[in-house]
Order: structure tokens, then sequence, then C-alpha cells
């Protein structure tokens, strides 16, 4: 799983864990849609990011897309958290290509700024799933004056590099045989789809992925993707060069905020295990959900909902 893997999987680190059984839509996901929604939408250097805005309480900055991440996190949630749920680049509908080569990690985090900014937000809690959550880390670490917590969930504290190989290949050894068929069988359905888009494949080959993401290794995550957008010339960008050989405690061993990291033990994509041996960070709150791959704010909500309110004060 060297450099040509990583962009192999490139989505399979993005969002969150889908794949293929049968849901079809949130109602069946047990998301209700009863709380009502708000639009906006911020130019930056001609490339529109949609925001859609959800619930009441504590501002709530949700990285990565406005579209997908609104459906994996529960009514209940919005009911003490206000959320803004806002495109990054590599999922903005209208997009406007950049130069790669002066795209890094300085620009990435410059865009959430301008976000916060036209939103009128003062202090808010980041969340990032997947490697939006290593996102939100680095833009807290750079505007520390405007964040009070960092929520990351499913995230990678190495990415590209040996280590996080390393941990993924080890993870998959324990898997169980039935998984292991399942992944078998998906490989081999991929391998057969004939004349797709870059961006369908990249869907495709995530929702096929389901036995490395999700608990139930036959999940069905297609619903997740309907409507989305993928711009992917930036999306292997981000993969092959921003996060190439990142590692999130290189240069410090210490959070710019309290940090609440939620991992799910079924999760062979960004494993448990690579946030092993960071016990001793303080701030650091590190909370393992047994019934989870890689999205447990959807795979196990209820529970989600109770550490992230509990941790966060808003209930005893």
């Amino acid at each position: 799983m060297k450099s040509n893997q990583y962009l192999y999987l490139l989505l399979i680190f993005l969002l969150t864990g889908f794949c293929g059984c049968s849901t079809s839509s949130s109602e069946k996901a047990g998301i209700r849609k009863d709380y009502s929604s708000e639009k906006e939408s911020i130019i930056i250097d001609g490339t529109e990011l949609n925001c859609v805005i959800e619930g009441t309480g504590k501002p709530v900055l949700v990285i990565g897309s406005s579209v997908y991440y609104p459906r994996t996190f529960s009514s209940e949630l919005r009911n003490h958290l206000r959320f803004y749920f806002v495109d990054m680049r590599w999922f903005a509908k209208n997009y406007l290509p950049v130069e790669l080569i002066e795209y890094n990690l300085n620009t990435v985090t410059s865009d959430i700024e301008k976000v916060r900014q036209y939103l009128n937000l003062d202090k808010i809690i980041i969340v990032g799933h997947s490697i939006h959550g290593a996102i939100a880390f680095e833009y807290a670490r750079r505007f520390p004056d405007r964040v009070s917590n960092i929520i990351m969930i499913g995230s990678p504290n190495y990415q590209s590099n040996t280590q996080q190989e390393d941990a993924v290949n080890d993870i998959w050894k324990t898997a169980s045989e039935e998984r292991v068929k399942v992944m078998n069988e998906n490989w081999k359905k991929l391998a057969a789809m004939k004349g797709l888009s870059a961006a369908q494949f990249e869907i495709e080959n995530y929702c096929l992925m389901c036995p490395k993401y999700w608990y139930d290794p036959n999940y069905d995550a297609h619903w997740l993707w309907e409507d989305m957008t993928l711009n992917t010339d930036l999306l292997y960008h981000i993969y092959s060069s921003v996060f190439n050989d990142y590692y999130m405690f290189r240069e410090e061993r210490k959070v710019p905020a309290p940090t609440f990291v939620a991992l799910g033990r079924y999760d062979y994509i960004d494993p448990p295990t690579l946030w092993y041996g960071h016990d001793d960070i303080k701030d650091l709150t590190i909370k393992i959900f047994d019934r989870s791959g890689h999205t447990p704010q959807l795979e196990e909500p209820e529970q989600f909902n109770n550490e992230i309110l509990m941790w966060l004060g808003l209930i005893n």
C-alpha cells in the first residue's frame, strides 16, 4: 500500500464509511428530518462552498461536505448544537480548479477561516470525519483562539506513511472469514464495472469497500453519496501531497484545544491502533465504539450523542 495504493484508497479516508447493501434513505438509517435548514454560500477564489445550517445551541462547524455529512448526524444532536455543514473545495459543485502546487495545508485551513469569518462565528466547536478530522485539528493549531473544542471521528493521526500502512495491514489480518470473503467478492464487482468517470469510480470503490468501513460488512452507503460532487484532481492531491507522510504530533505532543477522538473498533481504514500510545497527551480524549466501523456517529448514534454531549458538558 505505497503511493499508488494510497491513491486507490483515497476516498476510503475521506468521508464516512459507505458501502453495499440495501439502505436507500436517511429514514431507513434512523436519521429523522424534523428540523429546519438554512443555506449559505461562500465564494473563495472562484469556487462556491455551500453551507447547510441546522439545529440550535453552540456553533459547530462540520467541514467536508454540505450534502454528505448532514445525513450522518442524528436529530438529537441538533437539539443541543447548531451545525454548520460546509463544503471543502474537493466536494464543491461549482469548482474552479486550482494550481495544485500552490494548494497546501495553509490554503486548506485558510479556507476554513474565511468560512468562519463569513458566517460571523466566534469560538467554534470544529468537527471533522476521517481526513477532515486531521484538517480540523490543523485548523485549530493555526487558529487556536477561534476554537473551543475539536471533535475528530474515524480520523488518522498518521496518514500516507508506513505507520498507517502497517496498522491497516495488521488490523485486516484480524478480520473474520465472512468479512474477507465479502471484500474479495466486491473487488470482482468493481473490476467488472466499465465506463465509469474518475468520480464515479471513486464512489463505487468506496461503497464496495464496505467490509473495511462498516461494522456491518454488507452495508450499502450509496444513499449517502446521492447528489455528491467529487473534484478528483484536488482530492488526489490532498492524499498524495498535502497529507503525504503526515504525523499529527511530529512537531509538538499537545492539542490546541480539548480534543475528542471517536473511533470504531471495526474501522479497517483508520484503525484505532493508530492512536495507541497517545493517552499521555493532556486534554485528549479517545473513545472506541465497539459496534462501529469508520462512522460511529451513524452506526451507534445514541452512544455517540451521549458521549459527545457529556464531554461538552451539555448533559450529565
